[in-house]
């Protein structure tokens, strides 16, 4: 029988039907060949280790596990504190209930597995879903008290210190894992239009660093120790693994059609930097004037940041290669086209978002869908069919992992 255990569900290895086998004296052999069948989707491999502590033992250490397609979180239910993710694997839905400790919160973003909470105190924490491993983290609205910032901003008052958006966050390595060498950057947006990119080293846990507060950036990557910002202007700037800028790259080409946000995306060790061009107008439901206007996808610029001739630049892609993308709020990611079939050659996943525009600081919705990079075709997600466009609730990205 089936017992629930905060969302995972545990099985006797011996039940009424199969009275007097014991599922636990399979050969380990055989254990691990199933386990390394089931190991491509976590939901299904989370299942085979909460059977019994023998079958647990079995599965590989599941950190160890190649990465799996993203899944997309559709919604937070606030009044039953349950997540709902679509999972591109089995095309289900899946809900995972947040650990009570994590209190009213909301879901700011996601990075390396884990989940960026706002709780209603405005502090922050990290959670992983599957491990149900929570961190909280100190508060960021400390970074309004440095003196460049009273200097520069002395109206601020502490009701505006409260008042901000996780825009983007990378991490050096598993804050669980490697705590104390566990470095986070982080771009955040203080209303009305004050922007911060801070850093926090999780072995000085009450303390966050202002690293710059001159331009807004829209995305922030790790690979290998070596931190990416990409910002509203579209520069690209590289750190080392003690946040010492090395380099700034300049913009690519500006393009004549609005564009809105720049997205950082690793592909085999390779950094890629996105540009999602949207029309500059958006579709606008007159019959419903509180829906928010659409705007939707013209296309997709990429590049790649290549050293020539020893100096970094932005080189124009022309193809994915063997890759396609998943591309959103807070982090994309990559992936061999190979793992999920039904994609054709070239897509990126575009996931739907809320934000506010550059100009009047409007909210207003991105269009989600497929858009193929080589015919510049834009089709509906999969998710899409699933997913309540009335919730007005940022779709994003999440990779799980233990």
């Amino acid at each position: 029988m089936k017992k629930a255990v905060g969302d995972v569900f545990t099985m006797n290895c011996q039940t009424k039907r199969t009275k007097g086998v014991d599922w636990s004296k399979l050969p380990a052999h055989l254990l691990r060949q199933i386990a390394e069948l089931l190991v491509v989707d976590v939901s299904d491999y989370v299942h085979f280790r909460a059977v019994c502590t023998t079958w647990r033992s079995a599965a590989v250490d599941p950190r160890r596990r190649p990465p799996q397609l993203p899944w997309l979180l559709l919604q937070h239910d606030r009044t039953t504190n349950r997540l709902s993710f679509f999972s591109l694997s089995d095309a289900k839905t899946h809900s995972i209930r947040l650990p009570d400790r994590a209190g009213d919160c909301h879901v700011c973003l996601s990075c390396d597995g884990w989940l960026v909470l706002k709780k209603a105190s405005s502090r922050i924490c990290l959670l992983n879903p599957l491990s149900r491993t929570l961190l909280e983290l100190p508060p960021v609205f400390n970074l309004l008290r440095a003196p460049q910032l009273r200097r520069s901003y002395p109206d601020i008052t502490s009701d505006i210190m409260k008042r901000y958006n996780v825009r983007a966050i990378a991490m050096s390595s598993n804050p669980r894992a490697r705590q104390q060498h566990c470095t986070i950057l982080a771009s955040f947006r203080f209303m009305p239009d004050l922007p911060l990119l801070a850093s926090l080293r999780l072995s000085d846990r009450y303390s966050w660093t202002l690293v710059d507060h001159s331009i807004m950036y829209d995305d922030v990557i790790c690979i290998k120790e070596t931190f990416y910002t990409v910002n509203e202007a579209g520069q690209v700037a590289v750190f080392n693994s003690r946040l010492e800028k090395m380099a700034v790259v300049g913009s690519p080409t500006r393009t004549s059609i609005f564009f809105r946000s720049w997205r950082l995306v690793e592909s085999s060790g390779e950094l890629l930097v996105l540009r999602n061009v949207v029309y500059s107008n958006p579709t606008v439901d007159r019959k419903n004037p509180n829906r928010l206007p659409v705007y939707s996808t013209d296309r997709v610029e990429i590049f790649r940041l290549k050293s020539i001739a020893g100096e970094l630049c932005l080189v124009t892609a022309k193809s994915l290669d063997d890759q396609i993308l998943f591309v959103g709020f807070g982090r994309s990611f990559a992936r061999p086209a190979i793992s999920y079939p039904p994609a054709r050659r070239n897509s990126i996943f575009l996931a739907k978002e809320y934000d506010f525009m550059r100009n009047d600081n409007l909210l207003c919705r991105i269009e989600s869908g497929e858009y193929n990079f080589g015919d510049q075709i834009m089709e509906p997600l999969p998710s899409d069919r699933v997913e309540d466009e009335s919730m007005g609730y940022t779709s994003i990205w999440h990779s799980p992992s233990f």
